[in-house]
């Protein structure tokens, strides 16, 4: 079976699955929650830095008793001395494995989690750092304001339609600002129109975008066209695309 297959060959390459329990539920929104678990082997040593993604194995019933799937969440807060670490999950209307083990999830629930870091790093001399995206990519730009230095100055573009988004967290910065924009046509239109509209090509610029397929093909598309940035100078990612089961 095709996780099985994952799984070994993960073993082959050395990567530890570590045990994590849930340890608390929080909804900001209906559609946006936010679990935290307890993985002392995971925490204990864990180099965190913006972006910073798991594989969360989740059961997908779908496929057969014990069938699990694995699919990647950003972290959004380690506490090393408390040996916790939380995910965000935006829950979407179509079912998906994780999102439906999410909808679900209760205290004391056991799931086991993979490590695969990828470190993305802004270049020297960046001055302003634009992030956009959608409430999927959330969780990782908090990460980005968390981490940056204070005198770089971040913009925020978030498509988002729905009415109670005020309620999502959000990391606020002296030097940051937050536009949220609001869904017309195919994702990312909108967003792609808000970027080029109030951003302009300079030195010291940095992108990053995640999101929907789509709109992270239209924010690209800006980032290079209208920006005229090189792929040094930003970086763009699809996790999920529309009307599929890929949560």
């Amino acid at each position: 079976m095709a996780a099985n297959w994952q799984r070994g060959m993960m073993r082959l390459m050395r990567i530890a699955n570590h045990p994590t329990e849930v340890v608390e539920v929080r909804d900001f929104t209906p559609w946006y929650r936010r679990i935290v678990f307890r993985a002392p082997s995971l925490t204990s040593s864990l180099d965190v830095f913006p972006t910073l993604w798991l594989r969360l194995w989740v059961p997908h019933p779908a496929k057969g008793e014990g069938f699990l799937v694995q699919r990647g969440y950003t972290f959004v807060h380690v506490d090393a001395a408390a040996q916790t670490f939380s995910l965000d999950f935006v829950l979407h209307d179509v079912s998906g494995p994780a999102g439906d083990w999410a909808k679900r999830a209760a205290v004391g629930d056991r799931l086991e989690v993979a490590l695969t870091p990828a470190r993305i790093d802004i270049p020297a001399g960046t001055t302003t750092l634009v992030l956009a995206g959608d409430a999927t990519a959330l969780p990782a730009i908090n990460t980005w304001l968390e981490a940056v230095p204070a005198e770089i100055e971040t913009r925020v573009f978030l498509e988002e339609e729905h009415p109670d988004r005020e309620g999502l967290p959000r990391v606020e910065r002296e030097r940051g600002t937050w536009e949220w924009v609001v869904r017309e046509g195919d994702r990312g239109t909108a967003l792609a129109r808000a970027i080029r509209s109030s951003v302009t090509a300079q030195d010291g610029l940095y992108a990053w975008g995640a999101g929907e397929k789509t709109l992270v093909k239209n924010v690209r598309g800006v980032l290079r066209e209208h920006l005229g940035l090189d792929r040094g100078h930003h970086f763009t990612q699809f996790y999920w695309i529309e009307g599929k089961a890929t949560g």
